[in-house]
């Protein structure tokens, strides 16, 4: 018989988290996931594709309904979350509007946290995270109202520029501005900030957990592809439960840990795709032929045979060029060119599948736009086993509670 912990995942996109989850085992331990949200109706529709047996809840999390039929769904009590809310809600750039509704999405994955009481959660975000400055959350609504307002009159002066306003975060950190009077303004303005990781422990120690951050690259872990993500685990505190990490099992070039283990070499787009047939052999593969804009040509899209891809991005017009395409070379600023034989292609959807450890079963819903936007959303699932495998290391150590099956 196995130990079975159960799982809820949040902002559960096409399931990448929940796979990783759902491989993982441990000592006879093993995850159970009973339940996933998602507001987009297509990542739904491939969730329930792939996860048959899971109840998968189309709502916004935002909503007190959606909340509800997740509790009726779990009951009270969950032993894991995991999930990836937006980071908009710590986010200084674009429009800075403290009642944005968006800037509550993390808040509600604490309150359905605080709700359901897990022995653990898990919680994956972009790497920019960590650069980025945001409200604190102990001052007063008024206080916010005035940041706020003094950040957007300083980004109305001229003196700023357009760059720096696009990223008032880089002011804010550096303060080189040549007037005493705006560096003035900006040090009375970075009295009510904080950074975000510190507001992510700050929300989760006031409901009783312990949080710890790393950045990790999905490279090291197996994954051939460069893709760097933040992951938040917190454990319940007072239960004996240690947060912790995977350790790499992959490196740039072969070599033995500091722990004594030896790394494997990172593995590269032809050890991910390179056993495919031709695509004009493949029938039910896809890929988009959109003609390639300047913000496209603008940077390097080819990566060769013998390296891990570059980050599988969400949007069709800026996936990866296949190995097979013609190189690119840097004629000016922000402007490339195809040197080389052979007509440029993007990666397939398939292949994208493949580089973020898809297996081949998995089946992706909507267009050809909406396929590669689900895949390029999503968390690697053999990066989520590898951190799910030391989740339930932590879990089986402390001796919680779980379901035997």
């Amino acid at each position: 018989m196995a130990k079975c912990f159960t799982v809820v995942d949040l902002f559960s996109g096409v399931g990448g988290l929940t796979l990783g989850f759902k491989q993982a085992e441990y000592a006879g331990y093993k995850f159970k996931v009973i339940a996933a949200v998602d507001s987009w109706k297509r990542a739904v529709e491939t969730y329930k594709l792939n996860h048959p047996e899971v109840e998968v809840i189309q709502g916004d999390i935002r909503d007190e309904s959606t909340k509800r039929r997740l509790i009726v769904a779990v009951g009270n009590h969950v032993d894991v979350v995991i999930g990836g809310p937006p980071c908009e809600a710590f986010s200084l750039a674009g429009k800075r509007d403290p009642n944005d509704p968006r800037a509550k999405l993390f808040y509600d994955y604490v309150d359905i946290v605080k709700r359901l009481q897990p022995y653990i959660f898990v919680m994956e975000n972009v790497k920019g995270i960590l650069t980025m400055l945001t409200l604190r959350e102990d001052i007063s609504e008024d206080e916010k109202r005035e940041a706020l307002n003094a950040l957007n009159e300083l980004l109305e002066l001229k003196s700023v520029g357009k760059k720096r306003r696009a990223a008032p975060q880089y002011i804010l950190r550096n303060n080189k501005l040549k007037d005493s009077d705006e560096r003035r303004k900006v040090e009375h303005i970075r009295k009510f900030l904080t950074t975000p990781p510190e507001a992510i422990q700050q929300a989760f120690d006031k409901i009783g957990y312990d949080v710890n951050y790393r950045l990790l690259n999905a490279a090291d872990y197996g994954v051939p592809q460069e893709r760097l993500r933040v992951f938040f685990i917190g454990a319940k505190r007072g239960l004996g439960i240690k947060v912790r990490f995977p350790e790499p099992t992959h490196s740039k070039s072969p070599k033995v840990s500091v722990t004594g283990k030896r790394l494997e070499k990172w593995r590269t787009l032809k050890d991910a795709i390179g056993d495919l047939p031709p695509f004009e052999e493949r029938g039910d593969d896809e890929v988009y032929n959109g003609s390639f804009s300047p913000i496209f040509m603008s940077r390097n899209r080819y990566m060769g045979w013998d390296k891990p891809s570059y980050t599988i991005l969400a949007s069709a017009r800026h996936i990866l060029l296949h190995p097979s395409s013609p190189k690119m070379v840097k004629v000016s600023t922000d402007k490339m060119v195809f040197v080389g034989e052979g007509k440029p292609r993007r990666l397939s959807v398939r292949e994208c599948a493949r580089i973020q450890t898809f297996p081949d079963w998995y089946k992706f819903t909507g267009n050809i736009i909406d396929k590669y936007a689900l895949i390029g959303d999503a968390v690697p699932p053999l990066l989520a086993k590898r951190i799910a495998e030391e989740v339930l290391k932590s879990l089986a150590e402390a001796n919680v509670a779980g379901e035997v099956v």
